[in-house]
């Protein structure tokens, strides 16, 4: 049998997708881009039939309609890594519940058994030639969750760009149970705009920068502010080091600046991490201190 008729033997509707989720099942959407949108909207139509299925994503980028659809949990229990503005309203509203976690260690926890997945339901790009489904705009802990879940279903959509790394960046048809295709269009959300606050900032942080240091800038107003600072300025050489590619890269990236000459990939001791959200960054932390109570 070749890849294209192995996919026509998996391709399934989502409805027919879903009869797959039993009840107590974990059932992981994995994270932000990647969210399976037909497939979400197929397994609320079961909020009648089914009873105590976990969910499990993080940064939701839309409404979760098995979170709208079951607003009493009675057969859904949604629960989020990393949480984006929909999933804090769902938390304090009570329909949902927040996992602790650290963004490195992810993976591992698919890995070592501690977050359990019987069914993943993941949104990729369609298929390759070669019969392999590329991850798209979601490439952190994703082939972690595939290799550990039992039954896994792909949500194909024309809409995911390909996105390629070094490996662990496709799954291919032979390892999965089912195919739906949805095609949803990708989710954004805006950038916000800096602060006076967050450009005060930025510009604190600037004169410890220097040509070919690494950067790790993160969501929000003040790293982006920090991006069009550098952008503007004279130096030359940076390098990235990040989980994510925020605006701030995109300005550095259009300015020219980011060039990776002087990183060395995965020396800890060689990158300098700029935390957005401050946290465990004493320089940060201090300067916002300053600005904030120490300053007229």
């Amino acid at each position: 049998m070749n890849v294209l008729e192995e996919y026509q033997q998996k391709l399934r509707t989502p409805t027919e997708a879903v009869q797959m989720v039993k009840n107590g099942d974990w059932v992981d959407y994995s994270q932000t881009c990647s969210f399976p949108t037909a497939l979400d909207t197929a397994l609320a139509a079961r909020h009648t039939e089914l009873k105590d299925v976990k969910i499990r994503n993080a940064i939701s980028m839309r409404s979760v309609q098995t979170v709208e659809q079951d607003p009493q949990g009675v057969a859904f229990t949604y629960n989020a890594w990393h949480c984006s503005a929909i999933d804090r309203k769902y938390i304090d509203q009570g329909r949902a519940y927040h996992i602790p976690m650290l963004f490195r260690d992810c993976g591992s926890y698919y890995q070592k058994g501690f977050a359990p997945v019987n069914v993943a339901m993941v949104s990729v790009t369609p298929m390759d030639r070669h019969g392999n489904f590329n991850f798209g705009l979601t490439n952190c802990c994703q082939q972690a969750i595939l290799e550990a879940a039992d039954t896994v279903i792909l949500e194909v959509n024309t809409h995911m760009p390909y996105i390629y790394g070094m490996e662990a960046d496709h799954i291919h048809i032979s390892d999965v149970d089912a195919v739906v295709e949805g095609h949803a269009e990708i989710p954004t959300v805006s950038s916000p705009s800096a602060t006076a606050i967050d450009e005060q900032i930025a510009n604190r942080i600037f004169p410890y920068l220097h040509d070919g240091i690494t950067l790790q800038l993160g969501i929000g107003g003040m790293p982006n502010a920090l991006g069009i600072l550098i952008a503007a300025s004279d130096l030359k050489d940076i390098g990235m080091h990040t989980e994510l590619m925020s605006d701030g890269y995109l300005t550095l990236y259009k300015s020219g600046k980011i060039t990776n000459k002087k990183k060395r990939s995965c020396r800890k001791e060689r990158v300098s991490f700029l935390f957005a959200m401050v946290r465990g960054n004493c320089m940060i932390f201090w300067i916002i201190i300053k600005i904030l109570f120490l300053h007229p």
